[in-house]
């Protein structure tokens, strides 16, 4: 299950990741420029930030999630953390090139709906390739980018709302980062 469970992870987040990361009018074009806003980089808040170690092995595990997790990072400012689990698997990752205004304006959203992760301004999203993939994640400002969790169901005939999931592991998450600037 545990190798199943990868792919399907990797195939999920993949995905995700080209919804997350697509670039729009006045972002850096992935060339490792900052975004033409005027603002620095922003990798500087988040830096302190290991998506391995945000959460203790004891929480990991109360959510079904197996420690330890295995490092990710398709991009150099999308660094990630792939756990395997029981009923879904989950990715913790930080993006320092979006906050969650800036994610809102790209067009690769199934859905796309604000929500609060303990006060914090966040968003539920399901990208378009990742529809039947049952899969969601929860992204909330941290520093000058976002945190995301992402959640997939881990096998059949699992009924779980892997929104409900991805916000409870957010909030769990959202105590362990900065604050947003």
């Amino acid at each position: 299950m545990r190798v199943w469970t990868r792919s399907v992870l990797t195939a999920v987040f993949g995905t995700a990741l080209i919804g997350v990361s697509a670039c729009s009018p006045g972002e850096g074009a992935g060339d490792g420029s900052p975004e033409t806003s005027g603002t620095t980089p922003s990798g500087e808040a988040l830096a302190s930030v290991k998506p391995c170690e945000i959460l203790p092995e004891e929480t990991l595990k109360s959510f079904g999630l197996e420690p330890p997790g295995e490092p990710t990072s398709t991009l150099p400012w999308k660094p990630g953390c792939d756990y395997s689990g029981q009923p879904v698997g989950a990715r913790l990752g930080k993006n320092d090139r979006q906050t969650v205004d800036s994610a809102e304006q790209k067009t690769s959203w199934a859905e796309f709906e604000r929500v609060q992760v303990n006060g914090r301004e966040g968003a539920r999203f399901i990208t378009k390739g990742a529809t039947k993939a049952q899969s969601c994640g929860v992204m909330f400002n941290s520093g000058e980018g976002v945190v995301q969790v992402i959640t997939t169901e881990s096998g059949r005939p699992y009924n779980t709302d892997e929104c409900q999931k991805a916000l409870e592991i957010a909030k769990k998450v959202e105590s362990n980062v900065p604050e947003p600037r």
